[in-house]
């Protein structure tokens, strides 16, 4: 039997979260892990909403005075939630962001159709014909985001957005192994920069010139002396503004002390990158409070850690699942693969603090 784009489509799906399994405990420190939870619930709804049959509402006469209310189905739930989720979130991240291909499709269709919030207020007595135009309304809208879904467009927006997202988490894990294949041990550290409140619309551009700013001083600055690699991760949120999220990797074997070197480097984020405008995290400091720690000193034979430090960069790429930052540049980067360890055991020389461009 022939499988349907749209079942094409969901095992893609399907296979790609497969990969990213195990990584939905919620940490301290974790990339908006909040907005993360929120967006794969509202996913997860379209999709039950497009695999649902039949009308979502119906109009059901009541008495002997032109009054009829609205029933609703569970298909007709799934949209009412839909719908309320759209008011704080779609208009609150579409300027600045492009949500995955199921969020993106259902949120149109709510526009098009004109839906808002007075659509989930007539629970009670309504005149019927009232009722009649609510229903009909809301049934077009439900039936258009299941035939969209079922388009080969949409299967084609759907596979290329997870292969995406997919290239992104498989090359900063390749990354990570990379660093252990020369370093045996390495000290890892996550530090979330960002801006005051007060400087909270501080534009992508400075943003920008901020990270590069820090990490140019990196290659002199004494603090960063044993620095060995770093990823970094461009974020953007209504009321916190851009922010990144970054991961620092040291020579393990000769850098110690991750809490207070954590905190030195957010400090001279604040203090000397931004001159008094930037704020840090150190999620280092509050690494005992992870389910699966993977920052801190990790020893390359240390299957735990290593986990650990696996679903902290699952953490970096997360957010793209769902929802993807629209950028003048990249949103991601890091440092250039180390050079590979000399077969001989004679040093190398620290490799350039180059990026890679994701």
């Amino acid at each position: 039997m022939e499988v349907s784009y749209y079942e094409r489509g969901m095992a893609l799906l399907s296979k790609y979260s497969m990969q990213i399994e195990g990584v939905d405990d919620i940490q301290p420190g974790s990339v908006d892990a909040g907005l993360i939870k929120e967006l794969k619930q509202v996913s997860g709804w379209i999709q039950q909403l497009i695999q649902s049959e039949g009308d979502a509402f119906e109009v059901r006469v009541v008495g002997e005075n032109g009054n009829a209310r609205l029933v609703t189905a569970e298909s007709g739930k799934l949209l009412r939630k839909i719908i309320k989720s759209y008011a704080p979130m779609g208009r609150g991240y579409k300027t600045l962001h492009q949500f995955e291909p199921y969020i993106d499709m259902a949120f149109n269709q709510i526009v098009k159709f004109g839906l808002s919030q007075e659509y989930l207020i007539p629970r009670g007595l309504v005149h019927i014909e009232e009722a009649k135009a609510n229903a009909q309304q809301l049934n077009k809208c439900v039936d258009a985001i299941r035939q969209e879904a079922k388009s080969k467009q949409f299967e084609s927006t759907l596979s290329s957005y997870r292969r995406s997202s997919n290239k992104n988490y498989k090359g900063l894990t390749k990354y990570v192994d990379a660093l252990f294949e020369r370093y045996s041990r390495l000290l890892v550290l996550r530090v979330d920069l960002s801006y005051s409140k007060e400087h909270s619309q501080t534009t992508q551009n400075q943003a920008k010139r901020d990270r590069e700013h820090l990490f140019q001083n990196a290659r002199s600055n004494n603090l960063f002396k044993d620095m060995v690699g770093y990823i970094w991760k461009l974020e953007h949120g209504p009321e916190k503004g851009f922010h990144y999220h970054v991961m620092f990797f040291f020579d393990g074997s000769k850098a110690r002390e991750d809490i207070t070197r954590a905190a030195l480097i957010g400090r001279y984020w604040a203090e000397n990158i931004t001159q008094g405008r930037g704020l840090y995290f150190n999620c280092n400091a509050v690494k005992h409070n992870y389910k699966s720690c993977g920052i801190g000193m990790v020893d390359h034979t240390d299957g735990e850690m290593r986990e650990g430090l696996r679903r902290a960069v699952v953490y970096l790429t997360k957010t793209d699942l769902y929802m993807k930052l629209q950028t003048e540049g990249r949103s991601m980067g890091r440092m250039n693969n180390p050079s590979p360890k000399d077969p001989r055991g004679r040093p190398r020389s620290k490799p350039p603090s180059k990026e890679w461009r994701c």
